[in-house]
């Protein structure tokens, strides 16, 4: 193998690679990318999360690069902005697949610009509704808001940054419905370790990660080949793409392993502190 370029940029996803399978950060993981960081390498979280959470993540560790957060519908300069782009599911796309969850009583988690919105369930109140976030260091908790609507539809004050679903049977009729919409959006499916469907999102045209990482390093004067990308889901395809560097995750599934220049250990076995250790610090495990 030939030696590895000196990285100068760290792409990293959150969920299912830097933290682990119960939602809590990798310890080794974030102290070495912070290691990294005091280095002078850019250590920019790549996720479909949205803005407030990994904000508050950043916070708590210590970040100050670039965030793409939502699939790369949104880029910031930093976690306190400005924003470099951002990108919105047009209005009537968004509308149809609302009416089309609402007839059939679906429900549909949809961000807009800086909340979500929750279609009612039984007996729910409506309105905003706090609820504890973790903001990355244990003990520490940060609130963040969501607001709960009585139709989908209501949820739609603006064009959505992103919309997801979670039923089986809903989400085979909302890729067809998509599928109409292929020039306008686009859809993602995400599955759970042990290979169950989780989730499809739906997110604008132009929203994918590594779109978004070309960005960001294109505006730092990065060069591709100096990009270490690291993730463990079928949407870190395109940074994998992007990147001179890839790592894929222990616990990804087999297409994303395939992409990668290199398969870590699993995400619960430190898998981001082994990727950074080898193609950034110099560490051979």
């Amino acid at each position: 193998m030939n030696p590895s370029p000196k990285i100068r940029l760290i792409s990293v996803d959150l969920d299912g690679t830097l933290l682990r399978s119960d939602g809590t950060p990798a310890p080794a993981g974030v102290r070495q990318l912070q290691t990294a960081a005091r280095s002078g390498v850019r250590v920019v979280l790549n996720t479909t999360r949205n803005l407030d959470g990994v904000r508050s993540m950043c916070e708590a560790w210590g970040f100050s690069d670039p965030l793409i957060c939502t699939n790369g519908a949104q880029i910031l300069a930093s976690p306190g902005g400005p924003e470099w782009a951002s990108y919105t599911i047009p209005m009537a796309v968004a509308r149809s697949i609302a009416r089309l969850a609402d007839r059939n009583d679906w429900e549909v988690s949809t961000s807009v610009g800086g909340q979500t919105f929750f279609r009612q369930r039984p007996g729910q109140p409506l309105g905003p509704v706090e609820y504890p976030l973790g903001s990355g260091n244990e003990g520490t908790q940060r609130r963040t808001r969501l607001v709960i609507v009585p139709t989908n539809e209501e949820a739609l004050v603006a064009e959505p940054k992103r919309m997801i679903l979670h039923e089986p049977e809903v989400i085979d009729a909302v890729k067809e419905l998509s599928a109409q919409y292929s020039q306008e959006c686009r859809t993602e499916t995400y599955y759970e370790p042990d290979g169950r469907l989780h989730s499809l999102c739906i997110f604008p045209l132009r929203a994918d990660k590594g779109t978004a990482l070309r960005l960001v390093a294109g505006k730092l004067d990065i060069p591709l080949g100096q990009v270490l990308a690291i993730g463990d889901n079928p949407n870190d395809m395109p940074m994998f793409a992007a990147a001179g560097t890839s790592v894929a995750m222990g616990n990804a599934p087999p297409e994303v392993k395939n992409a990668a220049t290199v398969v870590g250990p699993v995400n619960d076995d430190e898998g981001v502190a082994w990727a950074v250790q080898r193609f950034v610090l110099g560490v051979r495990n």
